[in-house]
């Protein structure tokens, strides 16, 4: 039984080497194409050459490729000796930042019946805000700070930004012109005054494209106090109750950490508590005196189903910040 399926495999073996001697051949030249750049919108167009060093016909039976691409030329046939195109076509809109496409060819050559290649590059925005379309400043009250976007234009047109608009009393904003109808950079500069807290609100640029007449910036602020936590405001997460009850150790994993600073401070003092009575509170001050490292963890026993909400009081030793309500959140399910 051995010796006939060793014959078998021999004379399958024999049969596939004659038909790939006598068969097409499959030279690809080029199996990667990368683009540096392009405008989100534009068309992105590449052609890849594949030829036949193969006595038979080579036959291209199927192409697959990652979306949005597009196959625009595919040759069925590819007679011995020759060579033909594979086309392909990427249409950019609605695309932004690194595009990875796969293309695969599926071919009648033995040696060579699936060919993979790359169509990659980065897609911008025709006009483009870097490092991103938002910044976010924090700063001690009375401190400056200052945040930069650029403005790179891409289109065929020059760019012209005409106005700077926002609403902010806390912000300033300086428009500077690095090339021409090319390039600005807007510097943004936090004050440190006015309200403490978090605010949130849109810088607009108007300008002369037709395509992106208004460009927006989110723009975040913060504003600290001397005394202040980080984050505002704490969530304990969403936990099943049958999965607390099977696994004690899993509210310590899930604890949340709270930090809570006296910004120049050396013998800052706190005491906590909580009107949540399923919270237990940790606290540990730090070696500069300035700050507590607060851990928040459930109680097993204590926790209930349903949402949680309430507060941590903490009372500092600070006469002008004596005592600061962080929200709590969370959520136990059932299953």
């Amino acid at each position: 039984m051995l010796t006939v399926f060793r014959a078998l495999v021999l004379a399958l073996l024999a049969v596939r080497t004659a038909g790939a001697a006598d068969g097409p051949r499959a030279v690809l030249p080029e199996t990667a194409f990368h683009f540096e750049r392009a405008s989100s919108g534009a068309l992105v167009e590449h052609e890849f050459t594949i030829r036949n060093e193969g006595p038979g016909t080579l036959e291209v039976r199927k192409v697959g490729m990652t979306p949005p691409l597009m196959v625009t030329r595919m040759p069925a046939r590819i007679p011995p000796g020759t060579e033909a195109k594979l086309r392909f076509k990427l249409d950019t809109t609605g695309l932004q930042g690194l595009y990875e496409g796969t293309i695969l060819v599926s071919l009648n050559d033995l040696a060579l019946p699936e060919v993979s290649l790359t169509f990659e590059g980065e897609v911008v925005a025709p006009i483009e805000l870097s490092p991103m379309a938002a910044v976010f400043i924090a700063a001690q009250r009375g401190e400056r700070k200052r945040a930069a976007i650029e403005i790179i234009n891409h289109e065929a047109e020059p760019l012209r930004i005409d106005k700077v608009e926002h609403g902010s009393q806390r912000l300033t904003t300086k428009l500077e012109t690095l090339d021409e109808g090319r390039r600005y950079r807007l510097s943004v500069t936090l004050e440190g005054q006015g309200p403490g807290g978090k605010e949130s609100e849109t810088i607009l640029l108007h300008t002369s494209s037709r395509s992106r007449p208004v460009l927006r910036i989110a723009a975040t602020t913060y504003v600290r106090e001397r005394v202040y936590t980080f984050p505002d405001a704490v969530d304990l997460g969403a936990l099943r109750l049958s999965d607390i009850q099977r696994s004690p150790d899993l509210l310590r994993q899930a604890a949340q950490i709270l930090m809570v600073y006296q910004s120049g401070g050396t013998d800052f003092r706190v005491n906590v508590r909580s009107d949540l009575p399923a919270l237990d509170v940790q606290a540990e001050r730090g070696p500069r005196g300035d700050r507590y490292e607060l851990t928040l963890a459930l109680i097993q026993d204590k926790v209930r189903i349903g949402p949680i909400k309430g507060s941590l009081v903490i009372e500092t030793n600070d006469p002008e910040f004596p005592l600061i309500s962080v929200p709590l959140s969370g959520l136990i399910v059932e299953n």
